[in-house]
């Protein structure tokens, strides 16, 4: 049986809060954080986020990585750990849910916590780790699974303003990062590839296709701590801005999707960590829609290919999204002291829960088509 270890992160008057239960079991007391803690972690933080944007020799993604685990860990886990060990079983999956008040304590790499004598728990088969808010219990919703193969949306937006790739190299890079369907042990995939980036397309896609998975490539904004995602206006291709809560309940709730992919990044900026975090933790906060994944960075390039690749061939060989997601960070931490970029900690998943298949295996739809729309940029 499967457990759940939730770090429960509330902010204080210069301290936080920080409460562990196991399977809603409070585990040791709880702790103050102080400030001058957070502030050393920061600062180990940003070392980590320095990479992602400028890499740095052979070596020094790895060991920066390590620190951050370390430091995450003593922060947070240390204390409590000797307790958790027992329950750690072979075999079984153990969910580290962290739930935050504040949106900067869930921005945190926390798929490098890294106890002792384990690896780093996102890249441990033996872990899954989301993130919601404090307060928001799991979801006790159930979505049908409809049937096989992998169903997957995808939508380019690249509205004018915004130093964006456009819709058609966003495009170009989706089909670049599938399966070569063209081999014989390669996983059927149905790929919906829109047109254009309007909100209207985005809604007929939805409900000529029934994805199991959507991904949404453009420019993710944030106004405090709420989340938008920038569609492109029909006429003009201004923006138009769309809030998290939007989306769920004029889209996604009916969708039948169980996974919206958030992804983008503007040409000379830095990972948009906070408006992709604000924008997923915003899709799974109605309790109506379980799962949004960010990858605050752009597709074109080898480190998006080799994990949207891995991931969508783990997902249509009917895995579960955690393991699935540790299989394609996997591959891209193997590449760490090459690429000199910590690109595995890109990922961060938002969830209400178990992070089950995303379809239906014992049932599969038996015509293999491609639908495939080459619209205008």
């Amino acid at each position: 049986m499967n457990v759940t270890v939730e770090l429960k992160i509330k902010r204080g008057a210069g301290i936080h809060i920080a409460r562990v239960t196991l399977a809603g079991e409070p585990v040791g007391a709880d702790r103050a954080i102080s400030e001058a803690d957070l502030s050393t972690l920061r600062l180990v933080v940003d070392g980590v986020r320095q990479l992602l944007r400028v890499p740095g020799p052979p070596g020094m993604a790895d060991e920066a990585t390590r620190t951050i685990g370390i430091e995450l860990f003593h922060t947070w886990l240390a204390p409590v750990w000797g307790q958790l060990l027992p329950a750690l079983n072979p075999g079984q999956t153990t969910t580290l849910a962290i739930l935050s008040d504040a949106l900067e304590i869930l921005l945190l790499p926390w798929e490098a916590l890294l106890p002792p004598e384990r690896e780093p728990l996102g890249l441990d088969p033996a872990f899954a780790i989301q993130r919601r808010a404090l307060g928001m219990p799991p979801s006790n919703r159930c979505r049908a699974l409809s049937p096989g193969p992998l169903r997957v949306l995808f939508q380019a937006s690249a509205p004018d303003g915004f130093p964006i790739t456009s819709t058609k190299q966003a495009r170009d890079a989706f089909v670049a990062s599938l399966p070569d369907d063209s081999q014989a042990d390669a996983p059927r995939i149905e790929t919906t590839i829109l047109e254009n980036g309007t909100w209207d397309a985005l809604r007929q896609g939805i409900d000529a296709h029934q994805p199991h998975a959507i991904h949404l490539s453009g420019p993710a904004l944030i106004r405090g701590t709420q989340g938008f995602f920038g569609f492109e206006e029909p006429e003009d291709r201004l923006v138009d801005a769309r809030t998290a809560q939007e989306m769920v309940h004029e889209l996604l709730r009916f969708s039948g999707a169980g996974i919206v992919i958030v992804s983008g990044r503007e040409q000379g900026k830095s990972p948009p960590l906070a408006a992709t975090g604000a924008l997923c933790l915003g899709v799974i906060g109605s309790g109506e829609f379980p799962m949004a994944l960010a990858w605050p960075d752009t597709l074109e390039n080898d480190a998006a290919h080799r994990f949207f690749g891995t991931l969508m061939t783990a997902l249509a060989q009917g895995e579960r999204v955690d393991a699935a997601l540790t299989r394609a960070r996997r591959v891209l931490a193997s590449l760490t002291a090459i690429s000199g970029r910590p690109d595995w900690l890109l990922p961060t998943l938002y969830a209400r829960g178990e992070q089950p298949h995303l379809f239906h295996g014992a049932f599969q739809i038996p015509q293999r088509t491609k639908w495939l729309h080459d619209g205008p940029e």
